[in-house]
């Protein structure tokens, strides 16, 4: 659906994608032919691929003892994961993936993605052409081998909250990641 404003026909989702007013981390990639289809635009499972490249990132300047303990009992677990495509990129496009936290409930974390084409790399803004979400749970690994809720490392809930998340309602482990050996 476009909305007319003037002579200029303005694609209605543009009307409905303002600039984030929350702090969001960026990475750029330039598309290269193996992210394309025979075709030609990026293939869609990409996208995904990108938001976990761009959690794991942030991930790693946000919270680097979190992300130096990856082999423990603790892990951060993808619940559910979603990209609404609403535009093509093509080999030598540049993209940047964006993420910030909505919030940490319980043993819960959202956060969202955006995707915008962009011109020059450190630009802001540029064209949405997709956005995702993620839903992440805080677990621990017990006696059995099998992952269980637990509170949010202190780091994380941290990490999020520098993205205007609220953390108002998360259980948070004040005590900081506890190695695998410490956990028993």
């Amino acid at each position: 659906m476009t909305t007319t404003t003037g002579r200029v026909l303005v694609p209605e989702i543009a009307l409905r994608t303002p600039q984030p007013q929350r702090p969001w981390f960026t990475i750029e990639h330039t598309i290269t032919a193996g992210d394309t289809s025979a075709v030609g635009p990026v293939y869609y499972a990409r996208l995904i691929d990108w938001q976990g490249q761009c959690r794991e990132r942030c991930g790693q300047l946000g919270a680097p003892i979190f992300s130096s303990d990856i082999s423990g009992d603790y892990a951060m677990l993808t619940q559910s994961c979603s990209c609404e495509y609403l535009g093509e990129l093509y080999f030598g496009d540049l993209v940047a993936i964006r993420l910030t936290v909505l919030w940490a409930r319980m043993h819960l974390m959202k956060a969202e993605f955006h995707y915008h084409k962009i011109n020059t790399p450190g630009q802001d803004g540029g064209h949405l052409v997709a956005r995702g979400e993620q839903m992440w749970a805080s677990a621990r690994r017990n006696a059995d081998g099998h992952y269980e809720p637990c509170p949010w490392p202190r780091e994380l809930a941290d990490c999020a909250a520098t993205f205007g998340a609220d953390i108002s309602r998360a259980q948070i482990e004040d005590t900081g990641l506890q190695h695998a050996g410490s956990q028993r």
